[in-house]
């Protein structure tokens, strides 16, 4: 039965289990406007005039539980479950995550602002955007006990408590960045800094968030009792009246349906510094704020405790309180406004580039080798506190096609490969990329990936 229980939750994990980061955009300087939205300060690259992207699509999925070759295995009847589960329990991280996740803007606009025969010292961006992203965090403990019993956990407290987090969003942004005049360090030496800011209106329209819920399991020494404390405290908004645990579907209001029940503002910060022209250090705090959620919102929350010490065979109605467990399942629904944050992240990039190029007065750079940080600081939506290390070179033929390989290690895929090919052919840009192509190129190893296409307009 254990076993049972075990294989269903690998199927489902594996079924919602991206790239969380699209490093990609960082490494093609043609697609620099865009990728402003992760490092600030590349706002303003790769423009004559200005540019406009019409909707672009980023999405996809990771987790750190099961890879896909596991997968297979488990869904072989050659295998060995038990070997399979064995193996699968011991391997489970301290907390596994599920992650998946959209990007999309809708349509966004940069420009430059230039001197006359001089290189733009004003760069500005703006649009629409929309967001969409999904967390599942597990506890290792909770896998351990579905599999192994109670038994191992004698004398400890052990948390078992699940978590889900769910924020999607529409937002306007306006972006700006500022180049300060170059100066001179010696005779060899030119620093240039450019500092940015994005201003984000974000509407909220649907969140679940459930940072603050626990429970605790104790296990006796002596195996006389097992104890169970749990806190609950979940906030959820929808655009829609939200449900009640047990009446789903019953209070909609079509009414309300276009209208956001959360407002927030999110700003990005960061700061690039160019040291002659070869070499280049980026880096930003992005998400930074919260959203204040006040229509159709719903707290669930509850606290209590139930020991369960066996069965009385003389008496068994008494020996476990159903009312008890029923207290804790059924949580106190309020009606209260909420912030919940956003998934704030540090990301950091340096490059290196050869031989510079200019092509309709824009400069560019036929070989760039680039490598990027992303540091999350919680498993929450698309962050993780694991971070990760990525590396990657991009070829650039006459500023008319960008393609480039990539790598990743750490986040919550472990190890990615990835890759990007663009295009700019007179006034149109296009292309197509994605961070993880490891699932195409060895199928026992995938956790996940991503792709992302974009389409616009070059003037």
């Amino acid at each position: 039965m254990k076993r049972s229980a075990l294989l269903v939750l690998v199927l489902a994990s594996s079924l919602t289990s991206i790239a969380q980061f699209n490093f990609s955009r960082i490494h093609n300087q043609q697609m620099h406007n865009m990728a402003s939205a992760d490092l600030p300060s590349l706002l303003g690259d790769d423009i004559r005039t200005a540019e406009i992207f019409l909707p672009s699509i980023y999405a996809g999925f990771a987790n750190n539980m099961i890879s896909a070759g596991l997968l297979r295995e488990f869904t072989n009847p050659n295998s060995s479950i038990d070997s399979l589960a064995d193996r699968y329990v011991r391997d489970f991280p301290k907390t596994g995550t599920v992650w998946a996740g959209a990007d999309i803007p809708v349509f966004s606009v940069f420009f430059n602002v230039n001197k006359k025969g001089r290189e733009p010292f004003l760069s500005f961006g703006m649009g629409v955007r929309t967001r969409a992203d999904l967390n599942l965090n597990l506890d290792k403990n909770l896998i351990s006990l579905l599999y192994n019993g109670n038994k191992q956990f004698a004398g400890e407290t052990v948390n078992l408590a699940p978590s889900i987090n769910l924020l999607a969003t529409n937002e306007t942004f306006l972006a700006v960045a500022l180049r300060i005049k170059p100066f001179q360090i010696d005779s060899k030496h030119v620093i240039t800094v450019k500092p940015a800011i994005r201003l984000r209106r974000i509407s909220g329209l649907a969140n679940i968030n459930m940072i603050n819920s626990s429970l605790d399991m104790y296990t006796d020494p002596n195996g006389e009792f097992i104890r169970f404390n749990s806190v609950l405290q979940a906030n959820m908004a929808t655009i829609g009246d939200t449900p009640s645990v047990s009446g789903f579907g019953e209070n909609l209001d079509m009414s309300n349906m276009l209208k956001a029940p959360g407002r927030g503002l999110g700003i990005d910060v960061g700061v690039g510094v160019k040291l002659n022209k070869n070499i280049q250090a980026h880096v930003g705090i992005v998400d930074i704020g919260s959203i204040h959620f006040k229509r159709n919102v719903a707290n669930y929350s509850s606290k209590g405790e139930i020991v369960y010490d066996g069965v009385d065979l003389n008496n068994p109605e008494e020996s476990f309180s159903t009312a008890k467990l029923e207290d804790l399942l059924d949580p106190e629904i309020t009606h209260n406004a909420y912030k919940t944050p956003l998934p704030t992240r540090l990301v950091m990039s340096g490059s290196y580039l050869m031989k510079e190029k200019t092509r309709r007065g824009v400069t560019y750079f036929k070989h760039n080798v680039t490598a990027i940080y992303v540091q999350g600081f919680r498993n929450y939506l698309s962050t993780t506190s694991t971070p990760a290390l990525n590396v990657g070179y991009s070829y650039n033929l006459a500023n008319m096609v960008n393609t480039g390989l990539h790598m990743t290690v750490g986040g919550l895929n472990g190890f990615m490969t990835g890759a990007h090919l663009g295009f700019r052919l007179g006034a149109v840009k296009f292309g197509f990329a994605s961070n993880n192509m490891f699932p195409i190129l060895y199928k026992q190893g995938g956790r996940g990936t991503d792709l992302n296409l974009w389409f616009g307009f070059y003037f």
